[in-house]
C-alpha cells in the first residue's frame, strides 16, 4: 500500500496494477481472517460468561463495519471539500494528495494498527479446543 503512493496508473500502469493486485491479495486474506475470528469469540464468550451471544457478535461486527464506512467516507468527503475538490474538473495538487493518501498510506497504517492488535489475540487452536471441550462437558 505504501509503495502505491509513489506510482500512478497514468505513468506506470504495470507497476500500479501489480501493486494493487498484491495489495488486494493480502487484504482478502486479512479480511477473511478477521471474520474467521468471530466464531472463536462466540465460543470464548460462552465459556467466559455462560451466555452464547453469536447473533449479537455478528450484528456488532456488521454495525462496526457500517459505522467505519460511514465515518471514513464522511472524513474523506470533508477533507476533499476542505482542499477544494470540484466535481468533473481537474483537481489541484492538494486534492490529488488527499486522494492518494486515502487509498494508500491511510489504509496501510490502519492495517498495521490492526495487525498489532491481532498480535495480542491469544486464542490459538489448542486453547480453543480446550474451551470447546469444556463447553461440551457442561
Amino acid at each position: 500500500m505504501f509503495c502505491m503512493f509513489f506510482f500512478n496508473v497514468k505513468e506506470s500502469p504495470v507497476v500500479f496494477y501489480a501493486l494493487a493486485g498484491i495489495t488486494q491479495f493480502f487484504f482478502s486474506g486479512f479480511n477473511t481472517a478477521i471474520y474467521a475470528i468471530i466464531p472463536d469469540c462466540v465460543e470464548y464468550g460462552e465459556w467466559k460468561t455462560g451466555l452464547r451471544n453469536d447473533g449479537f457478535q455478528y450484528a456488532f461486527v456488521s454495525l462496526g463495519n457500517k459505522i467505519g464506512m460511514a465515518v471514513g467516507t464522511a472524513l474523506l468527503a470533508a477533507l476533499l471539500g476542505k482542499y477544494g475538490y470540484v466535481a468533473n474538473q481537474a483537481q489541484n495538487p492538494e486534492v490529488i494528495a488527499v486522494m492518494k493518501h486515502a487509498f494508500t498510506t491511510v489504509p496501510g497504517v490502519l492495517w498495521i494498527v490492526t495487525a498489532i492488535v491481532l498480535f495480542f489475540y491469544r486464542l490459538n487452536k489448542k486453547r480453543y479446543n480446550e474451551i470447546v471441550e469444556e463447553l461440551h462437558r457442561v
